[in-house]
């Protein structure tokens, strides 16, 4: 067993080659990404990095999954409520305060070109996970009888999913155009998209926009 002091340095070591590997894709590109680089920016030779990790291949699934798990702890926080329509909303607020509060993992792992095929490429059990979120509110909504005949929850999740996207990266790179809040952008935005696509509540106490103007 590795002693205290040296186990922690190993963490320590990690922690700074992933922290440089992120910047330089932040500031260059993925393409820019060489263990070459990352070692120079790290104070290391590139040997030493290849005690820590196989390649730079390996460091982008670090930097990918570790994003990732990020937002699903964002996203679970926010799908506790059991009405499927307050929780899309709950949802849809949660990601776009994940994009906000930490734009540079945000750009990283959805905005970098190249950079989410290597990184997360079909493996990445977070993603999936934080996905299903969203898509298990849209079954909840199909098996409780409260979408329109012939809805896909899946295509609806992927819609709902392309609707925070464009929101969370359009305030990110166009804000000076964007001047509406998110919260006033999704709540609009899930109005038309879930009136279209919800049995209609003679109680309207499910408007989607609802739990965001609040």
């Amino acid at each position: 067993m590795p002693s205290a002091p040296r186990a922690r340095r190993k963490e320590d070591a990690r922690a700074r080659i992933l922290d440089e590997a992120r910047r330089i894709v932040l500031e260059h590109g993925f393409e820019a990404l060489t263990m070459r680089r990352i070692a120079e920016a790290a104070g290391y030779s590139p040997g030493a990095l290849y005690l820590h990790f196989a390649n730079r291949d390996a460091i982008a699934r670090e930097l990918g999954e570790s994003g990732m798990r990020s937002l699903l702890v964002a996203l679970t926080q926010a799908a506790a409520d059991p009405d499927p329509v307050a929780r899309l909303g709950a949802l849809a607020l949660a990601y776009v305060a994940f994009a906000r509060s930490d734009p540079e993992t945000y750009r990283l792992i959805f905005m970098e070109p190249g950079f989410a095929a290597s990184a997360l490429g079909g493996k990445d059990e977070a993603g999936a996970a934080a996905f299903q979120l969203l898509a298990g509110s849209f079954e909840d909504l199909h098996r409780a009888g409260r979408l329109r005949p012939g809805q896909d929850p899946a295509a609806l999740a992927l819609t709902f999913w392309i609707l925070v996207h464009g929101t969370a990266s359009l305030k990110l790179t166009c804000s000076a155009f964007l001047s509406p809040s998110e919260e006033d952008l999704l709540a609009a935005a899930l109005d038309a998209l879930l009136n279209g696509v919800l049995e209609p509540d003679p109680t309207g106490q499910n408007s989607p926009g609802r739990s965001i103007r609040r």
